[in-house]
């Protein structure tokens, strides 16, 4: 009997996983574009549309371009772009792309951004025109901020008080010029939030009433409000204000307790705005006061001031229970890299159907042979139900993992793994090790650069052209879900 049972259940692993495998129906192997590196691209080099993806690329005798390939990896266009590019989204049913006007290795990108509007069908370009002129003399630090469905576009800028110079120091002085320039380029002298209209002109210009605290982060909801956070450690707080449209002063602030130790060490802060209107959440990693690191989720509720916290702290017992509580669906799964607490940091977080996903991460920076990666561990996935209380975790062995999520499925993609997880009970329904035979890239695949289209995925497999290089040679492989 007992062999019975095993063999039956060997049987459904089998068939699980032989039914769900993965096909290729597109690839790209030698591409008449070289991707730019996501380095400097600063805020995104790749737009989904409804049935194909947008990216800007490198061709000759160009700064750049916007290539357009569809569901079925034809190319449709390719429209080449001055300046440095800085950004792109949807718009208005169209293609926006930012670019500066210029950049100089030494003194960074101009405070001069382009916009580029293109037709989405055709690559046509409906309009070009300077949508921002800031300080000649000083640093600005932009963002952008697109909606998932091209209703919106803004832009906020941090003027910062390191001026926009040569920057090499002197041996004798290095440290202090270094220094100096650290605490100039953190000081903000004045920030703007920028909102437009469709003809790309400026509709509103303020600077927020910002909340009281050391450091502090932004971002900009599905509605179009807006929220920023401010980290106050002397304090034990962290505060989070919403401002509605063209409104500088908030239309609450609510703080929120935290065991913060003097010197914090927080993470990227990361936001999502819930399907409830004037509900948003706040996700980062901090050292608490017992030096350990821990997870914050705050789910907070601009109506009344209120809010839900969850706290993990991650403790090296803690750690090690997680870690052995890891159970592979089989012998291709690679083992766990999930244990360098000192590096954990939010990766992903957003509601869906009630339900908070939030996941976790080593992400950490390693220097060879010249170059600088960017290394990631495991993916640890945590949900919550609406009180924020926690309803399970799963991991995902793969490093430097990526998810979509689609219905009742989380969808995950890392290290030539792919995965499908059922939301409602944590399982994963299937696991599929990709290796492709028409790719012969000597690239990696670039999981955070994956298009999720509506029947399938596009991969891209990345190989840097040289230590000095922007570009990176490139190749695409398209699989069924």
């Amino acid at each position: 009997m007992k062999k019975t049972k095993f063999a039956l259940t060997t049987l459904f692993l089998l068939n699980l996983f032989i039914a769900s495998a993965q096909n290729q129906i597109g690839v790209i192997k030698k591409p008449e574009w070289n991707l730019i590196s996501s380095t400097d691209s600063r805020y995104g080099n790749k737009v989904n549309n409804e049935n194909s993806l947008s990216m800007i690329v490198n061709i000759p005798k160009a700064d750049f371009a916007v290539v357009t390939i569809d569901d079925k990896m034809n190319q449709q266009w390719l429209t080449p772009l001055s300046g440095f590019p800085m950004a792109i989204g949807k718009f208005k049913n169209h293609v926006l792309v930012i670019a500066a006007s210029d950049r100089s290795f030494f003194k960074s990108f101009t405070n001069t951004f382009k916009a580029y509007l293109l037709d989405e069908k055709t690559g046509k370009l409906l309009s070009d025109k300077i949508i921002y002129q800031g300080s000649e003399e000083y640093i600005e630090v932009p963002e952008f901020f697109f909606a998932e469905d091209g209703s919106y576009f803004k832009m906020a800028s941090r003027l910062t008080a390191m001026k926009r110079k040569v920057h090499v120091a002197l041996p004798i002085v290095g440290a202090f010029t270094a220094l100096k320039m650290e605490k100039d380029y953190q000081s903000t002298v004045d920030y703007s939030i920028i909102d437009f209209n469709d003809k790309l002109e400026q509709v509103t210009k303020i600077s927020p009433n910002m909340p009281s605290g050391d450091t502090w982060n932004a971002s900009c909801s599905s509605d179009g409000s807006f929220v920023i956070s401010t980290i106050d450690a002397s304090n034990s707080k962290c505060s989070v204000a919403l401002y509605l449209s063209n409104q500088a002063t908030p239309l609450k602030t609510v703080s929120i307790p935290v065991d913060f130790h003097k010197k914090p060490e927080i993470s990227a802060v990361h936001f999502t705005a819930s399907q409830s209107p004037l509900i948003n959440y706040i996700a980062f990693v901090y050292r608490n006061t017992e030096k350990e690191q821990a997870a914050f989720i705050s789910k907070i509720n601009f109506k009344d001031g209120s809010y839900t916290s969850a706290k993990e702290v991650f403790t090296k017992a803690h750690v090690k229970e997680l870690v052995n509580s890891y159970k592979p669906l089989n012998k291709k799964d690679g083992k766990l890299e999930f244990e360098k607490n000192e590096f954990f940091n939010i990766k992903h977080i957003k509601e869906h159907q009630g339900k908070l996903l939030v996941t976790l991460s080593e992400q950490y920076q390693t220097t060879y042979r010249y170059q600088v990666f960017n290394m990631e561990g495991s993916l640890l996935i945590n949900v919550y139900d609406e009180n924020m209380q926690p309803s399970y975790h799963q991991f995902f062995s793969a490093s430097g993992s990526i998810v979509n999520l689609n219905k009742n499925s989380l969808r995950i993609f890392g290290t030539g793994t792919y995965g499908e997880m059922d939301l409602k009970t944590g399982n994963f329904v299937k696991i599929n090790h990709i290796r492709s035979k028409d790719i012969n890239s000597k690239g990696d695949p670039n999981a955070g650069n994956i298009s999720w289209l509506e029947n399938s995925f596009v991969i891209p497999y990345t190989a840097s052209k040289g230590v000095f290089s922007k570009e990176m040679d490139i190749q695409l492989l398209q699989m069924t879900y």
